[in-house]
């Protein structure tokens, strides 16, 4: 489910407060969605679905025990001041107390739904079988793991490539050389599909733990490039994979299933007009 912005801190007037939809006796105005009224009947439609859902969602949440959390209400008052002091930049004025419940809600929901995702505690057996039903997710095209320093002047990047060629240790070196330019240095795995494609192939080209003879140019930057490692394209073995984060993502993925089905039951016995 999309986000709606809860509120539009670059509206620069400060609009009358028009009513959009009644939800459960409560009325949603545009307060919260500044200019709703010149939007065509489309988006309107598409919006006041979204308003409808959150406030549904919203109400749940902020009658849980979850706004009772100390934690919570101090990330909430630190919202709330960040983003008042924002709002009367622009407008000259006080959030309104619509407006403050919206802000409280929207993280009375982040809150709750990290505590749902929390609750799960995915076996291993679950993550195994979750591979085993959907190995068509772990499908990946040829990859490239790099180490780069990139910098805007061709002349550096020649003086830092001659440098790192009289290296002993080309890693190291390259990883110190970064870190002095407050750059990653080591980026990791990445796929085909997020260079250009003449850049892959320069990459994909050369020699496992190698660094590139010539940096490569990406619009105005000149890269400096060692190729750690690369993979041809393929499904990524059961044992390669992070088990921490796919348990994450299966946990993840029962939250937002049993957030639908929440917003369903919530929806059946809602009182919208």
């Amino acid at each position: 489910m999309k986000k709606v912005l809860l509120i539009f801190l670059s509206a620069i007037a400060v609009f009358a407060a028009n009513a959009i939809v009644t939800v459960n006796g409560r009325t949603i105005t545009d307060d919260i969605v500044p200019g709703y009224e010149k939007l065509d009947a489309q988006k309107k439609s598409f919006i006041k679905q979204q308003i409808i859902n959150e406030e549904l969602l919203m109400d749940y949440a902020l009658k849980s025990d979850i706004v009772k959390d100390k934690t919570f209400n101090k990330v909430f008052n630190a919202q709330k001041a960040q983003v008042e002091k924002a709002y009367k930049a622009k407008t000259g004025k006080s959030l309104s107390p619509e407006q403050i419940r919206n802000l409280k809600g929207s993280l009375a929901v982040q809150a709750l739904l990290s505590k749902k995702a929390q609750s799960y505690k995915i076996t291993d057996k679950e993550a195994k079988d979750f591979y085993n039903k959907n190995k068509s997710k772990f499908k990946m095209p040829e990859s490239v793991e790099l180490a780069t320093i990139a910098t805007k002047d061709k002349k550096e990047a020649l003086k830092i490539l001659a440098k790192l060629k009289k290296s002993k240790d080309i890693p190291s070196a390259l990883m110190k050389i970064a870190k002095e330019k407050k750059q990653r240095g080591y980026l990791g795995w990445l796929p085909k599909n997020a260079f250009p494609a003449d850049v892959f192939k320069k990459l994909y080209s050369a020699k496992a733990n190698s660094l590139l003879k010539e940096p490569i140019k990406v619009k105005d930057t000149y890269n400096i490039v060692y190729l750690v490692n690369k993979k041809k394209a393929g499904l990524v073995k059961y044992n390669e994979i992070n088990k921490n984060a796919l348990k994450i993502q299966i946990a993840k993925q029962k939250t937002n299933e049993w957030l639908k089905k929440k917003l369903q039951e919530l929806r059946s016995k809602a009182v919208i007009k």
